[in-house]
């Protein structure tokens, strides 16, 4: 099993967002999500750890906004730098769990 770790911040909102992932034969078995943030980004880091957990790694890297605001209900679209930073915080992580995972 290989771990990744990747953050992303909405300095806008002081969102930061890091995201943990393990892959396991290119498959992501879990995500985990921490950070502070705005009601959107909190809720947006908990469904995307759902929505991440048993696909592939080209899956997971595939969600985008649309599907996690189809988790927790439509959001302004002011409000959706809120959702990117967490897609691009599973995305780091799941690059960087790639990489080691390759080295």
């Amino acid at each position: 099993m290989t771990r990744g770790v990747g953050s992303d911040a909405n300095p806008g909102d002081g969102d930061r967002v890091k995201m943990e992932v393990d892959l396991e034969g290119g498959v992501v078995m879990v995500a985990r999500a921490t950070g502070t943030g705005c009601e959107v980004s909190t809720k947006a880091s908990s469904a995307l750890t759902r929505l991440a957990r048993g696909r592939s790694r080209s899956e997971a890297l595939a969600i985008g906004i649309a599907d996690v605001t189809g988790q927790i209900g439509p959001v302004d679209e002011d409000r959706e730098r809120c959702v990117l930073a967490t897609v691009n915080a599973l995305r780091a992580a799941i690059v960087d769990a790639h990489v080691k995972a390759i080295a």
